[in-house]
């Protein structure tokens, strides 16, 4: 067999290697406006508390379809939910070309939040189904590299095109390839292990067996309605924990751009920079998930990460500045927090039952994502009345080490409990 033909029998490739392309391309299309920001500005006639309330609107919108597309990829087909999902934003995104107004900018942002929302909750559902509990912080924190790397990408990509074209033409340019990587979805992805005549039979049984051993193991029960999973405390908390992380992080990230650029670097430099931070955040991703999956432990690796985040944005205030030092401590924060994401994502379906863990997830990802609404508009009024971002840095810091605070209280089966429990079963 060829090289090629045995990475698409190998679930860790096709699976995650699809996937991540997928959200790779919907994180491109997510930030590229921060890119263009000061172009859209300038164009559009916004403050810099204007624009971060249109690209706050992306976030109003991306929670709407959190709970239901959950819900559907729980009980249905996490693969034909994301299909949908891919063809829809990417359709939207290229419609950023067209606006003409603060308005239709608005609404557009809003939209492109409306159809990206659940594509996370849903990949997170597929992934739940592909993976052992043993390999599962590994194989989110995979699929998550798209946060470190989508920047690395998006950043030069978005620069190079800004620097001989038109920002309109950028949306273009970069809206195309979802389009296309919809008929790759349809061809490579499965909903579950029972379903892929390509994965070798001897595999296919094996993992189906242990998954289906693995669902009635330790999960906890949920009684009542599936609606009531939207209030279990574990579910509360990691919702509030994940909308105090996020408004620093997407605070940060949005106006990283703009904070280098008014330091008087060039729109190409700028696009080299941005993607300084997410070197350390892959090293950080891939430590940390491989560490939380050898231990069998997520809740103590996530807020570690967390609270190791918030550390740099606060020392930045007592360095004066700078593009050098504001890369390096950007940089430290960016990548512990990136260390977050494996533990975190896999907590959810540790303690939900797999019919209603989507719902679950699509709550914490839809209230913590809030924060993304919040972030971005809270640093573009700091800037609007101080003239500068370092109050917002400061504050970002601080809700960093609050959601670390409030992820401690999150009861968690003890990690040998766990393990033992899979070695008996």
């Amino acid at each position: 067999m060829s090289a090629l033909g045995k990475a698409t029998r190998n679930r860790w490739v096709r699976i995650l290697g699809v996937a991540f392309v997928m959200y790779l391309l919907a994180f491109v299309d997510r930030v590229n406006l921060s890119m263009a920001a000061p172009f859209v500005r300038d164009d559009l006639g916004l403050t810099p508390s204007g624009l971060g309330f249109a690209n706050g609107l992306f976030f109003w919108g991306y929670i709407i379809l959190q709970i239901p597309a959950g819900r559907l990829a729980s009980t249905w087909s996490p693969k034909r939910v994301l299909l949908c999902l891919l063809l829809l934003w990417s359709s939207i995104s290229l419609t950023t070309a067209l606006v003409q107004t603060p308005l239709e900018l608005a609404v557009n942002r809003f939209a492109l939040g409306l159809s990206e929302g659940g594509v996370l909750t849903c990949t997170l559902v597929l992934i739940r189904n592909w993976f052992t509990r043993a390999e599962r912080a590994r194989a989110n924190a995979l699929f998550l590299l798209t946060f470190p790397i989508g920047p690395m990408i998006a950043g030069p990509i978005s620069g190079l095109i800004l620097t001989y074209s038109h920002w309109r033409l950028m949306f273009v340019i970069e809206a195309i390839p979802g389009v296309l990587w919809s008929l790759v979805w349809w061809w490579a992805i499965e909903d579950r292990p029972d379903d892929a005549g390509w994965l070798p039979e001897h595999e296919r049984v094996d993992l189906a067996a242990k998954l289906t051993a693995e669902r009635d193991e330790t999960v906890e029960k949920i009684s009542g309605h599936w609606l009531s999973t939207l209030w279990h405390p574990s579910v509360l908390l990691l919702a509030l924990y994940n909308f105090l992380a996020l408004m620093a992080e997407w605070g940060v990230n949005f106006w990283f751009p703009t904070v280098l650029k008014e330091t008087g670097l060039p729109i190409g430099i700028v696009g080299l920079f941005a993607s300084v931070p997410s070197l350390l955040g892959i090293v950080m991703m891939l430590a940390v998930a491989s560490s939380s999956d050898r231990r069998r432990e997520r809740k103590w690796h996530m807020i570690a990460a967390t609270a190791l985040a918030g550390v740099p944005l606060l020392v930045l205030q007592v360095t004066g500045g700078g593009s050098w030092v504001t890369v390096i401590c950007l940089s430290l924060a960016t990548g512990a927090f990136l260390g977050r994401f494996g533990p975190f994502w896999t907590l959810p379906g540790e303690v939900l039952p797999a019919t209603v863990a989507g719902v679950g997830i699509g709550l914490i990802n839809g209230f913590g994502n809030l924060g993304g609404a919040v972030g971005p508009y809270f640093f573009g009024v700091v800037k609007t009345h101080t003239g500068n971002f370092s109050l917002a840095l400061a504050a970002g810091g601080a809700s960093l080490l609050l959601s670390a605070l409030v992820a401690m209280l999150i009861r968690t089966k003890p990690p040998g409990q766990a393990a033992n429990a899979t070695r008996s079963g």
